[in-house]
């Protein structure tokens, strides 16, 4: 059954929404989500479920076009990416874990075509995807708080979005910025120069008596 917001449709990610339009459309975004826009007058949810599910073959292979495309880093994270990404995601699901009463929570990471994260609340087990690695911190931690607030409440419904804005404010935009990918990459590290050679004892001035050091 579709509801609003987000939810699965034969396992697939839709988002809902209502506003002002002329009928229903149904989009599919970038990131494989499809996007059903119901009008605030003279539609329904059950007939816009209807009509999603009367295209559903066009969405299905509109679906795989889309996420069959290039993606603009192409490249899988580096060994050194996804250690830095197990790190963080270790002390972030670790941290919020403690703040939110979660205890017996483990995690993975893996490589996700259309999720950031999943979590299977039976197990208690958090699955992420290794493309956080060039994620920002705080879209990351969107992404933690996310699959534990899962542990509490399962679909994306109104009590869903409650805890969500009670655990983390603004937690909206963070998820717009991530879903369109709009942030710079994480620049690589970048190797620091040698410290310069020390000087002889010939290169001092004998004038100096007296050093101060910063600790």
């Amino acid at each position: 059954m579709m509801h609003f917001g987000e939810c699965l449709v034969d396992g697939v990610p839709v988002e809902v929404t209502r506003r002002r339009a002329r009928r229903i459309s149904i989009r599919v975004k970038d990131d494989g989500t499809v996007a059903v826009t119901v009008p605030k007058w003279g539609a329904t949810l059950r007939e816009a479920e209807a009509f999603l599910r009367s295209k559903w073959q066009w969405v299905m292979e509109h679906r795989a076009a889309v996420l069959a495309r290039p993606r603009q880093d192409a490249t899988p994270p580096s060994a050194d990416e996804l250690a830095a990404l197990r790190s963080l995601l270790a002390e972030l699901t670790s941290q919020w874990a403690a703040r939110l009463s979660e205890d017996g929570v483990t995690w993975t990471m893996r490589a996700m075509k259309t999720l950031w994260g999943s979590c299977h609340i039976v197990r208690r087990r958090i699955t992420y995807n290794t493309e956080l690695a060039r994620v920002p911190r705080e879209q990351v931690e969107y992404v933690v708080v996310h699959e534990l607030t899962h542990l509490k409440v399962a679909s994306h419904g109104p009590k869903f979005y409650r805890l969500m804005d009670a655990r983390l404010p603004g937690w909206q935009h963070l998820r717009r910025r991530l879903n369109k990918r709009e942030f710079a990459p994480i620049p690589p590290a970048v190797p620091s120069a040698p410290p310069p050679p020390a000087p002889s004892a010939a290169d001092v001035p004998r004038r100096v008596v007296q050093c101060e050091f910063d600790f």
